[in-house]
């Protein structure tokens, strides 16, 4: 399985990041390493953050967001 595959959300704020991942941790649901990813712009590039999770949780952690209305961090 590829990293794409356990992506459920993504932001460009660590601060975001860290909520997400405190809120789903406090669910039970294990969030992997934390995956960078650049993003080039006209000023330059930006970093972001993608949200991962094992397979398993992927169902219930897109729900545990979107019910704490966090869904505009989700990816399709």
């Amino acid at each position: 399985m590829t990293s794409s595959n356990l992506r459920i959300a993504f932001t460009f704020d660590f601060g975001s990041f860290a909520a997400l991942k405190a809120l789903l941790e406090s669910h039970g649901i294990q969030v992997l390493d934390i995956a960078f990813a650049g993003h080039v712009t006209i000023a330059g590039a930006d970093q972001g953050y993608y949200l991962e999770v094992i397979p398993e949780d992927k169902k219930r952690a897109r729900q545990i967001l979107q019910e704490n209305s966090m869904e505009k961090y989700l990816l399709e």
